[in-house]
Parts: structure tokens; C-alpha cells; sequence
């Protein structure tokens, strides 16, 4: 079976470079084709075109490349849209998965081709119409109705895919391929930060919680993003006049984990998210997440993974609690990692993905 990921961001990750760009959907599904590639698949990649050649291998997965990153904002949609269709044809795969970062493309490939597609919902904004942009907004409805699956993050994403989009969803839990670890911390703790530097992400409130808390060390790992340069740009700014923070910029994805496994607390400050890989990152290395506004399902309060805020001076206090009571933050970290173990080892999702691809392909 020949399998097609639609993820232009996804060479960085799957070269291990430092190209400037990776999300927590591109690890993921980096992470998913290893494991089909193990299971005999034939798998291929479509990304921006980074200067690697024309149809690059790695790990016995094919890269195939569009148009240069640097180059988005000069062109038109009807020129992205040729360069990924041509794309998606040299792949020519049995069945493709696309997730993000190529609006409206999926739906009429596969229509006009006659191939089948998964979509994966990469946030609770796309299900809830988070975008002004009307073309946006009916090219996501295209990829939500026309999916010949759709797979949702949470019970929170099954429930609005069917209550504003009449469509029924299987849920599959992000995964991730887990390393050993002995669950030893920096010295003194370290409160962590790691995100897209992006409105979404109000990366300013986690400078706001380094100042409230002046005497504990905080670091943020974080790249620009083309929507808002700006932004990157007055926090790097901001982070330098607060001694007590270490703003490292963007940092690959196969250098982060040092991060996460050092940190004594993990801190998440955006206004919406799916289920952020970073929390199960954290997790994995037994560091508690304190989250100001998301917890898809409910899962850090059932799981007793942290504390969900809500307001600002919670989060503070939240973050307070952790540092000060040693044993409560093992116990939260310990509770964390066997509950990644349970729910998100890539070993374990990778089969319930091959279940959907042969009922796709073989009903």
C-alpha cells in the first residue's frame, strides 16, 4: 500500500535539520510514517522545497518537493496550488493524509483523480470556524465532508465535527515514539515554554509569569512564523530584559526533548489548541503540565497530569504549588509518563490507523 503525507513543514523533521520551521504536526506525522514504513509500507512525503534534490530518500520514505518556503508571500494560491497538485500526482499513492498547511488542495485531487483521503483535524479552532477568511473556511469544510475519514484528537473535536458538520469521526490519539528516561530534573528547576511564537500561542504570558515569579528560572523555546514575524521580534526583545528567563529561539525538533526532560514544570498559554504535542512530550520525560486555558477532555484534571488555571493568578499560584512541593511534582510527573505509555506510544497508533487505511481502501 502506498501512502502520501500532504505536511509541507515536514522535511526538517524528517531530515533533522535545523531549517527553522517543525510543528507538533509534522512530529507526529513523521513519527506515524516510521512506524508504516516498519509495516512493509510504501511511504511518501510532499514538502516545500528546502534544496534538497528532486525526490530525496530517507529512512526508505520518499520526499518529493513543491515550491520554496521563503518564497509563500510572493506567490499567488493558483501557483501553490499547481506546484502540491503536481506533487501529490509524482507521489501517485493509494491513499494520502493531510492534516494542515494546504488548504483546499485535498478535496479536488482527490476528487479529479479519483483517490481516497484521510483528514486529521490539527486544532479545535478548525472545527470551530477560527478563521475571518471565507475561502479558508470553505476549503476546510471541503476536507472535513469530502474525507473519506476523518479522525478527531478528542471526544471535544468527534462531538463538533458532528454537531456543525454532520460528520462522524474516529478518534485517534496523538503518538509519539517514546525514549527511557530516568526522570532526573535541572538543578535548580526550570519552568519550560515551547511554541510557535504566534498569537494563538500568547507566548507574553509566559514573560508575565516570569515576572510574577522573579525568583525561579524560566526557559522558552520558540520560532517566528510568517503570519506575524513582528511578534517574534518584541518577545525575543522582552525576554532579554528579564534576568531570570532564557529565550533560545527556535530549536529542531530532534534537540527539544533535552528541554522537556530537564524542565520541572511544562507551561502552556494558548487560547485554543487540539491536543498539543508538547503536553504529551512533557509527559513522556514525567514533567507536569500547568495549562492557563486548554485541557482537551478534561484529561489533565481526570489524569491528575497538572493543573488547568484558568485565570492568570491561578496559573501563577498553580506554578508556585509545583516548585515549592517536591513530592507532589514526582508524583504528577510519574503519573504523566505512565499515562503517554498507556495512550500515546506511537506502537500502539499506528495499528488503529492501518485498521482505517484497509477499511478504506479494501471495503
Amino acid at each position: 500500500m502506498k501512502i502520501c503525507f500532504l505536511s509541507l513543514n515536514s522535511y526538517p523533521v524528517l531530515e533533522e535539520k535545523d531549517l527553522g520551521s517543525a510543528g507538533g504536526a509534522e512530529v507526529e506525522q513523521v513519527a506515524l510514517a516510521k512506524e508504516l514504513v516498519s509495516y512493509g509500507y510504501d511511504v511518501s512525503f510532499v514538502t516545500y522545497d528546502y534544496g534538497q534534490k528532486h525526490l530525496d530518500k530517507m529512512e526508505k520514505i520518499r520526499v518529493i518537493k513543491t515550491y520554496r518556503r521563503e518564497k509563500v508571500s510572493k506567490m499567488n494560491s493558483y501557483m501553490k496550488f499547481a506546484y502540491i497538485w503536481k506533487g501529490l500526482r509524482k507521489a501517485n499513492a493509494d491513499l494520502y493524509f493531510y492534516e494542515a498547511g494546504s488548504d483546499g488542495v485535498m478535496p479536488f485531487f482527490s476528487y479529479v483523480n479519483k483517490k481516497k483521503f484521510i483528514y486529521r483535524v490539527p486544532s479545535d479552532a478548525v472545527v470551530l470556524g477560527g478563521t475571518r477568511k471565507v475561502t479558508v473556511r470553505f476549503a476546510r469544510k471541503l476536507e472535513i465532508r469530502m474525507a473519506d475519514a476523518v479522525v478527531a484528537q478528542s471526544q471535544f473535536q468527534k462531538r463538533i465535527l458532528k454537531e456543525n458538520f454532520d460528520v462522524e469521526s474516529v478518534i485517534i490519539k496523538n503518538g509519539l515514539q517514546l525514549q527511557e528516561t530516568d526522570c532526573e530534573k535541572w538543578i535548580p528547576p526550570v519552568v519550560l515554554w515551547v511554541g510557535t511564537i504566534s498569537n494563538v500561542k500568547r507566548p507574553e504570558l509566559f514573560l508575565a509569569l516570569a515576572k510574577a515569579l522573579p525568583y525561579v528560572r524560566f526557559e522558552m523555546v520558540g520560532g517566528r512564523t510568517e503570519r506575524n514575524p513582528k511578534l517574534f521580534e518584541d518577545v525575543e526583545n522582552a525576554a532579554k530584559q528579564l534576568e531570570n528567563l532564557v529565550f533560545h529561539g527556535f530549536v529542531p525538533y530532534h534537540e527539544v526533548d533535552k528541554y522537556f526532560k530537564g524542565a520541572s514544570i511544562f507551561v502552556n498559554t494558548s487560547s485554543v489548541e487540539g491536543f498539543p504535542n508538547t503536553f504529551i512530550q512533557a509527559w513522556a520525560y514525567c514533567t507536569p503540565v500547568v495549562s492557563l486555558s486548554v485541557d482537551p477532555d478534561k484529561v489533565i484534571q481526570n489524569e491528575n497530569l497538572g493543573f488547568c488555571s484558568g485565570t492568570f493568578r491561578q496559573f501563577v499560584s498553580d506554578v508556585a504549588t509545583l516548585l515549592e512541593n517536591e513530592e507532589l511534582k514526582k508524583s504528577i510527573g510519574k503519573n504523566g509518563r505512565k499515562y503517554v505509555e498507556r495512550e500515546h506510544d506511537i506502537k500502539k497508533i499506528v495499528k488503529k490507523y492501518i485498521k482505517i487505511f484497509e477499511e478504506i481502501l479494501y471495503k
